[in-house]
């Protein structure tokens, strides 16, 4: 996915949008006191989570040489600063009995500042996987499920912006996925080595669980949202184009250990056990199996063209 840096700097800086062009004054739908609650969390837990966005894309200018970049980068960590403020917003507006007070994930706040960490110091090849898949789970499944389950119309016009914002951003990611495959850099310090990556470890699973895949069960039971982000994901690393990408390669090799026999009764036994102790279920992740992406009897193909990338 080739970007033409001039005009997605320019791109940037035009639809840049504030959050005060909304009519925060609209009354909400009603909601049930049970789902005022749950929204209200969220919308809480997500203005955390968009500065931690912005704290990676601003890790990421700081690192790369080139100044158009860099200026991409440095907007992204604007766009995600608003989408913060928007977020923080939203949840005032749906508080309407006001009937605790909304705090942030304990787990959450633990995993956000070992995250950054990590993605200082880890080659910027993960660092922009770990932010690609990241974004797209945010805008292809949970804003997305979020905006079915809630229907309010002031929530479904502020995602719709922060959508487009989340747009150029997954350019971006893939952008640099094959930029680093090309170049054939960004992979000189390995993310399992670091020892940033036990505070990843430790916090990490209560963070997911509670601010992802917890609400992702109840905004999309059917778990339409997530198997498309695992088509996605699989379909662009599969790509010629980013074959050379140091993450990819871990990742196509993690594909290829699950599709053996052996992988596959590791991965099952994984998957029932979390539903069983956490009650969260994994079957989307089988939508990004080599059968499901391509067809029964089908290999994935060497190549693929950049127009089958997310179809």
């Amino acid at each position: 996915m080739s970007v033409n840096l001039d005009k997605m700097l320019e791109r940037c800086e035009r639809e840049q949008w504030r959050v005060a062009d909304f009519d925060w004054t609209a009354t909400p739908v009603p909601l049930s006191p049970e789902r005022e609650r749950e929204i209200c969390a969220y919308y809480v837990n997500m203005s955390y989570i968009e500065r931690l966005a912005g704290a990676l894309f601003l890790a990421l200018a700081k690192r790369v040489d080139d100044p158009t970049l860099a200026a991409i980068f440095e907007t992204f960590h604007a766009d995600e600063l608003r989408h913060s403020h928007a977020a923080a917003r939203l949840a005032d507006h749906f508080d309407v009995h006001h009937y605790q007070v909304y705090t942030p994930n304990i787990p959450m706040l633990r995993f956000i500042p070992a995250f950054v960490d990590l993605i200082d110091s880890v080659g910027p090849a993960y660092a922009t996987n770990f932010i690609l898949g990241g974004e797209l789970i945010l805008d292809i499944a949970l804003l997305r499920g979020l905006n079915a389950y809630v229907d309010d119309p002031l929530s479904r016009a502020v995602i719709e912006k922060i959508n487009q914002d989340e747009s150029r951003h997954i350019a971006m990611d893939m952008h640099m996925t094959e930029y680093f495959a090309a170049a054939g850099r960004g992979g000189d310090a390995n993310p399992w080595l670091d020892r940033n990556w036990w505070g990843v470890l430790t916090w990490g699973p209560g963070f997911f669980a509670e601010v992802f895949f917890r609400p992702m069960q109840r905004f999309d039971p059917s778990q339409a949202q997530m198997r498309d982000v695992m088509r996605r994901i699989r379909r662009f690393y599969d790509r010629a184009g980013v074959a050379a990408n140091p993450a990819v390669r871990e990742f196509q090799g993690l594909v290829a250990l699950l599709e053996t026999w052996a992988g596959a009764l590791l991965g099952g036994a994984v998957a029932e056990l979390s539903r069983r102790l956490f009650g969260i279920d994994f079957d989307f992740v089988r939508a990004g199996s080599t059968v499901s992406v391509y067809g029964p009897g089908e290999a994935a193909p060497a190549v693929l063209s950049p127009g089958n990338v997310g179809s």
